[in-house]
């Protein structure tokens, strides 16, 4: 969290320093400067719906924790049917 805040400060201090005219003479590219923020908004956005997607494409399934997930849900039940709980049919 805290590079993400020291990377937005620098980048804020770059853009308020071209737009102030601090580090030289931006009129040819004034418009690129002033567009600068959204740019980099949508372009976090797109590398943020790829990271997404990738690790969706490649999550594993955990077998073995299913199996054991089922076999405890089985053994909990079992344990409230020996102390009188009556379970419904879900279909």
């Amino acid at each position: 969290m805290f590079e993400w805040c020291t990377a937005a400060a620098v980048f804020v201090a770059v853009w308020l320093s071209l737009l102030m005219g601090k580090l030289g003479n931006i009129d040819e590219h004034r418009d690129l400067v002033l567009a600068s923020p959204i740019l980099l908004v949508a372009i976090f956005g797109l590398y943020s719906v790829a990271v997404i997607a990738y690790r969706v494409l490649t999550f594993n399934d955990c077998e073995e924790a299913a199996a054991e997930l089922q076999k405890q849900i089985s053994e909990a039940r079992e344990d409230l049917r020996n102390k009188g709980f009556k379970f419904e049919k879900v279909e």
